[in-house]
């Protein structure tokens, strides 16, 4: 397990290349970000004044508005957010394959074709993407658990830690595998799901300390963002508005964010896209190692849902409207 593996210089030349469809991606984090402050000045607003009337209704707006805030994101998260993500996806996996792009068409609309012909709507892609989320994750905890037979109680503590790092890093993980679907040419959007996540199971110690790696440096441009602007924004708050200045520093650390979101974490997924592709060339999913993963939380609904995808294709199989 190697940080070798990571190939900082590809993949640094794969996010050079896809910049547009990474701007494209920043720009409508931005406007995410601008539409989230006038939402919470809004609903800041609106429940300030009828707290004036009212204390109780002001905390009843107040709870409403995160309510509806939590809703809104999740609408705008799967169908607009992960659009810009899953097309960028399908872009470095043909960039990977082919080493050229068609001309005479952007990156994101060529994307979202991509994205379109293979898993029929961007909602299918996200669904998909859920369910390898949590199978990889399954797979990490298992892994990870095994730690919990370790001498000591310092190094079980380590072992947890080290766990609890990997089930977040492993998120660029599933976005590798998905990618993996974009230059597959046969089988099934699940079928290709499932053995993907076999590949991964097969080579993971030499993805797993990488994507921590990458995890944490994907968080630089966050830093940078705020090391920048929170302490201009904070003096000028002091000077123009000073009760405000709490809130526009909380500002300018959710513009990091987002600027990790698009920027770091496009480098950390170019990054792990190429190195899952390099360490399973070459493989085939091993039969044996698949009949084990159904130990795996949630990889027995991949599995089914596989099954679900051949009997459908031959079609043995109804479905709900079917049977309806």
């Amino acid at each position: 397990m190697s940080l070798k593996s990571i190939h900082w210089g590809e993949a640094f030349r794969l996010v050079w290349r896809t910049l547009p469809i990474a701007g494209a991606r920043l720009g409508v984090l931005v406007l995410f970000w601008l539409g989230t402050l006038i939402y919470f000045a809004a609903v800041g607003a609106l429940a300030y004044f009828a707290a004036q009337a009212a204390p109780w209704l002001g905390i009843v707006l107040g709870v409403i508005g995160l309510g509806g805030y939590g809703w809104l994101y999740s609408l705008a998260q799967r169908y607009v957010l992960y659009l810009v993500k899953a097309a960028q996806i399908a872009v470095m996996a043909r960039l990977l394959e082919t080493g050229e792009l068609p001309g005479g068409i952007g990156q994101l609309q060529w994307g979202k074709e991509q994205v379109t012909a293979r898993f029929g709507e961007v909602s299918a892609m996200f669904l998909v993407d859920q369910v390898v989320t949590a199978v990889v994750r399954g797979f990490s905890a298992l892994v990870s658990g095994l730690a919990s037979w370790a001498p000591g109680d310092a190094l079980k503590g380590l072992a947890r830690m080290a766990g609890r790092v990997a089930h977040y890093a492993v998120t660029y993980v599933d976005e590798a595998i998905l990618a993996r679907t974009f230059w597959v040419d046969d089988g099934t959007v699940w079928a290709n799901a499932r053995d993907g996540v076999v590949l991964y199971a097969m080579v993971w110690k030499a993805l797993l300390l990488n994507a921590v790696v990458l995890m944490l440096a994907s968080y630089v441009p966050a830093v940078l963002v705020v090391l920048l602007l929170a302490a201009p924004a904070g003096l000028l708050a002091s000077a123009v508005a000073p009760s405000l200045e709490g809130w526009i520093v909380l500002a300018i650390v959710a513009l990091g964010l987002v600027v990790k979101a698009a920027i770091g974490d496009s480098f950390a997924m170019a990054a792990i896209i190429a190195a899952y592709r390099r360490e399973i060339e070459g493989l085939e999913p091993d039969p044996a190692l698949l009949a084990r993963l159904g130990k795996v939380p949630r990889f027995g609904y991949l599995a089914q849902r596989v099954e679900e995808e051949e009997q459908a294709s031959t079609g043995m199989w109804l479905g709900p409207e079917g049977a309806a």
